[in-house]
């Protein structure tokens, strides 16, 4: 019997969630949420990123908790080791982890561990890389549910089979649902619909982290949209379809998440600026009666001097651009969609308006060879706008890890999930075991001979025009490592 898409009663009951101040048990089974660790680095002054609350858990605790249910999150962001798990979860009846690209060893440690303690408990995978390879994590830990896509929706709807409460359903109902059956057979249902009124997502619950318990959280991440409308063949896309918030909904959140006293915002938007009169109404209205500085993701193609200007008088900090490369090849592989012009047009923007810019490169693809290494070098060496080099990854889900399995660049998904978990988008990335090198026209060598180069000319900062000797590194090393074990 085909499974029939009856979401409207679950978006309405999630449409009338209490703020969550509001938010009271009614429910008997106490569920908890793990954030594993990241061994990502960041660039000295922008470690933050790595404690500040984030917005996906943030949700999830508000939405469960909105539904009754008695919930701790467990922030593991600093806890490399899962078996210091052991004994912290086991008055929680349903446990769910949030999965990232890089957390695949890390999560199939605790959910062995997980399973060791109860092992009847069940265990809830969600996130980017739950998304991208559901089946896949199913069989190699003992997880027993992933949800695929956004999660609000296809939760709720678990929790009520979980719970067997009066709105349950059965698991094949449950759209956007991967599960394993008591004979221990892997089911993967069909697809949930993205959510198209995002007005309808609960607001980020910030009381669940430990961390920030009665004092002031200085920095926050936030949102107007989900998806993206463009098809990079290396980006992962969770939610591929572009929705909005409404301007009055944003406006409502930060006027909510003011009481946290927070004082600089990431906005997770994947393109800050894709409709500009969207743009220009958001900063016309949420800033009325507040002040802080932010940060945002961007396209080469998106800004004009008036919107700059005006985001500008409202706080703009940095705007980070995914540029990857400067040769024609290379970018027309990756499916960009952009040109080396619109990179230097967009710079002498930002030095015209005084906005500070970061440039996002990625080495090593398929068609990268010497000269395109050159024509990059000497890029960075004219401009000194290069925030970021790394070298190029395939993420599962991506059309780029697709190619790499059918090619036989990638001969065994497990040990790359394994290097995945390893990367910290630091220059030592090609000597941890597993690394692939997906261009047959440069060595390992010379590709990390190129990654020093440009790291040269990385500055200690986010260029500020306004500071003359804010140009070049002294030095290659500008990453705080964090290494497993929790050694930042």
């Amino acid at each position: 019997m085909p499974t029939v898409n009856n979401s409207s009663e679950t978006i309405r009951r999630v449409a009338a969630l209490p703020l969550p101040h509001s938010a009271k048990v009614s429910q008997q089974t106490p569920v908890g949420l793990i954030v594993p660790p990241s061994v990502f680095v960041v660039p000295r002054g922008w470690e933050w990123t790595h404690t500040a609350p984030f917005e996906g858990p943030s949700i999830l605790a508000a939405l469960i908790r909105g539904l009754g249910y008695p919930f701790r999150l467990f922030d593991q962001r600093d806890v490399f080791d899962a078996e210091l798990l052991r004994g912290s979860t086991l008055d929680y009846d349903i446990i769910g982890i949030s999965v990232w690209g890089d957390s695949f060893a890390y999560v199939r440690q605790a959910v062995a561990i997980l399973k060791e303690e109860r092992p009847n408990r069940p265990v809830i995978l969600g996130g980017p890389l739950a998304t991208a390879i559901p089946q896949l994590l199913l069989e190699t830990t003992q997880a027993d549910f992933v949800v695929a896509g956004e999660g609000e929706l296809t939760l709720t709807e678990l929790l009520d089979h979980l719970t067997s409460n009066e709105f349950a359903r059965p698991c094949e109902a449950i759209l956007g649902l991967s599960w394993r059956d008591n004979n221990g057979a892997i089911h993967t249902n069909p697809p949930r619909p993205q959510i198209t009124d995002l007005d309808i997502i609960p607001f980020q619950d910030f009381s669940v982290w430990d961390r920030f318990r009665g004092q002031e959280i200085p920095e926050l991440y936030l949102s107007y949209s989900r998806g993206c409308a463009c098809n990079c063949t290396f980006c992962f896309r969770a939610f591929p379809k572009l929705n909005y918030k409404s301007v009055e909904r944003v406006k409502q959140e930060i006027d909510y998440y003011s009481a946290t006293g927070f004082r600089m915002a990431w906005w997770n938007d994947l393109t800050f600026v894709t409709d500009r009169n969207y743009v220009h109404r958001l900063m016309n209205s949420i800033f009325e009666h507040h002040q802080f500085r932010w940060t945002a993701f961007s396209r080469v193609t998106g800004l004009d001097e008036e919107t700059l200007r005006l985001m500008q008088s409202k706080g703009l900090d940095i705007v980070l651009y995914g540029m990857e490369s400067v040769s024609k090849a290379v970018l027309e592989g990756y499916h960009k969609g952009i040109a080396k012009s619109a990179m230097v047009d967009t710079i002498q923007l930002h030095r015209q308006c005084g906005v500070k810019i970061g440039g996002l490169f990625i080495i090593g693809a398929p068609n990268d060879n010497h000269e395109s290494m050159a024509e990059l070098v000497d890029f960075c060496n004219e401009f000194q706008e290069v925030t970021r080099v790394k070298y190029l990854s395939a993420l599962p889900g991506t059309e780029f890890y697709r190619q790499c399995l059918s090619n036989g660049l990638i001969a065994d998904e497990i040990k790359h999930l394994e290097w995945l978990s390893l990367e910290q988008s630091v220059e030592e990335d090609i000597e941890q075991p597993g690394f692939v090198k997906f261009t047959p026209h440069l060595t390992k060598e010379e590709l990390r001979g190129i990654y020093r180069d440009i790291n040269f000319r990385i500055e200690v900062r986010p260029y500020d025009y306004s500071n003359g000797g804010n140009i070049y590194l002294a030095a290659a090393e500008k990453f705080i490592t964090r290494k497993p074990g929790g050694n930042v």
